[in-house]
């Protein structure tokens, strides 16, 4: 447990009131930001002494942010900070980078209809990239939304599945988020320019388009290669390797295809050191590619990259799978009938529409899941869910799911991406540290 106390917190408030600005810096990039947008207002002076005070006080501060919740919250209303406390609390791995110092700080300021857009800095590695921005205006955006972010190379698309949204918040006129792009390919800094597009839903659509250019050595993946099978409850799962980039930890795994029971997701899965400290799960942002219907199937945990582990061992429990046959719900949408259901405990459907219904069942508080996703028509044409949404009540959750079913030829088979039947047991494996490669596969 934390030794943290309230002469503690004392003493690193004074530490903080005691940093002084690096104004030639400041007035540097203060400058830039006018001779772009002769328009900006005194109030791009507080936003830069804000950037500047993030990035002196970012390392001094993990380590206390990870031991002291409460100073988390305090250090987290400082802007600029907010997305970075949040990510360090909840995975270590960010911790590692920031104390490595493999945080790029970019410091880009630009100016457009009264908004202004500051690109903070950004974190990139072979798997992927985020970048953290501060988005001021005169006036509340705590509803404003993003409608667009694209990150280029070359005139091209950067190829990653992203995320550019934040929840809503009370009145607020500054907004401090994080833009984060999970490649589906390794991402190739040869070239170190990019060009982040962001478009908001303000008055006038405003959008912009930052050019930024990575100083940083970007260091290779470590891959280990496992190709070791594992059995829980008589069902075999295939560990193929281990990618470790500074961002993200990749376990590639599948199921066999003689299991009679369909694998679903995998709750628990983690590595542990020699010491027993472990790497769990990313819990907040991309829980990895492909699923176990799939031939690529791939689960994102924390990443140790910046350590150097004696013995590595992957624990793998909680295992959700229903029985291969009674994975999927068959349904009729024309003529509103509901042909199959699996025979699942406190487990009921009722049909809404023509491509929506509503599904009961046992669950934990706050196990948002979504439970069905994945529709194969007559014709064998797959459609997704289009929309899901939540209630939970006494022990039992209620979801509503809707389908872009247009084109679909009924019946059509819903199929069960996550449901809490568990397989019994757990199972772990020891990784080969010996058979590491420092590049992506």
């Amino acid at each position: 447990m934390s030794n943290f106390n309230k002469q503690d917190f004392e003493k690193l408030k004074r530490e903080l009131e005691k940093i002084e600005i690096p104004k030639e810096k400041i007035q540097a990039a203060r400058q830039q930001a006018y001779a772009k947008h002769l328009h900006s207002r005194k109030r791009q002076i507080k936003t830069w002494k804000q950037v500047s005070i993030v990035m002196l006080l970012l390392i001094a501060f993990v380590t206390t942010v990870r031991v002291s919740p409460a100073f988390a919250q305090t250090i987290a209303k400082i802007p600029g900070f907010a997305p970075l406390v949040e990510m360090i609390t909840q995975d270590k791995g960010v911790k590692d980078i920031l104390d490595n110092q493999y945080y790029e700080e970019l410091n880009i300021v630009e100016i457009k209809n009264d908004l202004i857009l500051t690109i903070l800095g950004t974190i990139a590695d072979e798997s992927g990239m985020i970048i953290f921005y501060q988005l001021e205006a005169p006036y509340d955006i705590s509803e404003l939304e993003t409608k667009k972010f694209r990150l280029t190379q070359n005139d091209k698309d950067i190829e990653a599945a992203t995320t550019y949204s934040w929840a809503a918040k009370d009145s607020t006129k500054i907004i401090e988020e994080k833009l984060e792009v999970v490649a589906t390919n390794k991402i190739d800094y040869s070239n170190p320019n990019f060009q982040l597009e962001l478009t908001f839903d303000d008055a006038n659509n405003t959008s912009f388009t930052v050019p930024f250019t990575l100083k940083k050595e970007i260091v290779p993946t470590k891959t280990y290669e496992i190709n070791q099978q594992l059995e829980i409850d008589n069902q075999i799962i295939h560990i193929k390797s281990l990618k470790i980039s500074p961002l993200r930890a990749e376990v590639q795994i599948t199921a066999d295809d003689q299991n009679t029971m369909q694998i679903l997701q995998i709750n628990k899965l983690k590595v542990l050191d020699e010491n027993g400290e472990e790497w769990g799960k990313i819990t907040n942002g991309f829980s990895g590619f492909g699923g176990f219907r799939e031939n690529d199937n791939s689960i994102f945990i924390q990443s140790n990259y910046f350590r150097e582990p004696q013995s590595l061992t992957l624990v793998i429990d909680e295992v959700e799978a229903l029985p291969k046959g009674e994975d999927y719900i068959e349904i009729d949408f024309l003529k509103q009938e509901i042909l199959k259901i699996p025979p699942l405990k406190d487990f009921e459907l009722s049909l809404r529409d023509f491509d929506m219904f509503d599904v009961s069942y046992k669950s934990p508080q706050n196990d948002h899941k979504q439970l069905l996703s994945t529709v194969i028509d007559a014709n064998g044409n797959k459609f997704y869910s289009d929309g899901h949404s939540f209630r939970y009540r006494e022990n039992s959750t209620t979801a509503t799911y809707s389908f872009d079913l247009k084109g679909a030829v009924n019946p059509v088979r819903v199929y069960f991406n996550s449901y809490p039947n568990f397989l019994e047991g757990s199972a772990e494996i020891n990784i080969p540290l010996d058979d590491k490669s420092d590049s992506s596969q």
